[in-house]
């Protein structure tokens, strides 16, 4: 069952981020002053392992999905997603080139685009449904279609687990995807956000989203998207391997929330990257205790926030395996103010 997924996911070990933490405390720099880079270097040694974790692998996981395809506003019929699929396919997106510069393997899932790539080298194809409904039908998905997207997102997971990878950014594209990251948002957040989204006539239905806390692919089927749903099933498998994993935007920050419904556990391998004047986004990152760093205001998806992101977390373990110590620089420590017995010189 999908719930069970709670007790495959590993705690961060503590005592291996207090290590690293009095490690961090004695760089040579004032006690906390790179903030946000330092708390990020202290989670990626508890999620790894190791005090000082290094030369971790990276890849990007890009789900591709159109959503509402029965709307009105489906004037294209995923022209534009269709497109931009081939490009990322084709290594030539902005999620691509940035990729390619901090060495991260980009893959292109294509689970639900209303269009036929199937001919298109540099896409993988795990379609059972082209497109998903309105969330507003309470049918987006078929039980069989989300189930086989969650299922494939597990196993690209663990096949990047098998392979190495350590560091994993997420991403999405598709056409009106953000309808179903609205619907999704409001089920599993629930009474008073699901009312007030109802109310707007995107989201949840009555008590459903009671029912995200038992049966929450039933929800993710009823409101979500193939993207969200294959999103959902990499989060859970990259966190039952001790992967880090950088969420973007609105759609990605969805499954997140979704797939820490499901495993509570999964909450601790999250880190975001991008801030974006999206107020959905801001919620998600607000409920999953994140905030965004990137003040880019892109309008464009792919993974682009969450590669970025990736460098982020490639910064704090440069500052982690580069800077020296006060011990092994030779610097005095700290006589007095914050850093007095905290820095040591004995720590090497």
């Amino acid at each position: 069952m999908i719930a069970a997924w709670n007790e495959r996911i590993p705690v961060p070990d503590a005592a291996i981020e207090e290590q690293c933490r009095d490690y961090v405390d004695n760089l040579t720099k004032p006690l906390g002053s790179l903030a946000e880079m330092e708390v990020m270097a202290v989670r990626l040694a508890g999620i790894c392992g190791t005090v000082k974790p290094h030369d971790l692998p990276k890849a990007v996981v890009i789900a591709a999905a159109d959503a509402a395809i029965d709307s009105e506003a489906n004037v294209g019929h995923g022209a534009s997603s269709y497109e931009e699929a081939l490009l990322i396919a084709g290594g030539v997106a902005p999620v691509s080139a940035v990729a390619r510069d901090i060495g991260a393997a980009v893959y292109l899932a294509d689970v639900g685009l209303e269009r036929d790539v199937s001919g298109v080298d540099g896409i993988m194809v795990h379609k059972w449904q082209a497109g998903s409904r309105r969330p507003q039908t309470r049918e987006a998905l078929s039980q069989e279609a989300c189930a086989e997207a969650v299922a494939f997102g597990v196993q690209v997971a663990m096949q990047l687990a098998e392979d190495g990878v350590r560091l994993l950014g997420l991403g999405d594209i598709g056409e009106r995807a953000d309808l179903a990251a609205l619907a999704v948002t409001a089920a599993f957040l629930g009474p008073d956000l699901a009312a007030k989204i109802e109310a707007a006539g995107a989201g949840a239905v009555g008590d459903d989203w009671e029912l995200a806390t038992r049966e929450p692919e039933t929800v993710l089927a009823r409101y979500g998207s193939a993207s969200i749903a294959m999103l959902v099933g990499v989060i859970l498998g990259a966190a039952a391997s001790r992967m880090a994993i950088v969420i973007d935007n609105a759609v990605t920050g969805a499954a997140a929330l979704a797939a820490v419904t499901i495993a509570p556990r999964a909450k601790a391998y999250l880190f975001s990257s991008a801030a974006y004047t999206n107020p959905l986004q801001q919620l998600q990152l607000q409920q999953l205790g994140l905030q965004g760093y990137l003040h880019y205001d892109f309008t464009l998806a792919q993974g682009l926030g969450s590669v970025l992101g990736l460098s982020l977390l490639d910064g704090a373990l440069d500052m982690l395996n580069e800077m020296k110590t006060f011990g092994t620089a030779g610097v005095t420590v700290a006589e007095d103010g914050p850093g007095k017995g905290r820095q040591r010189e004995e720590v090497r």
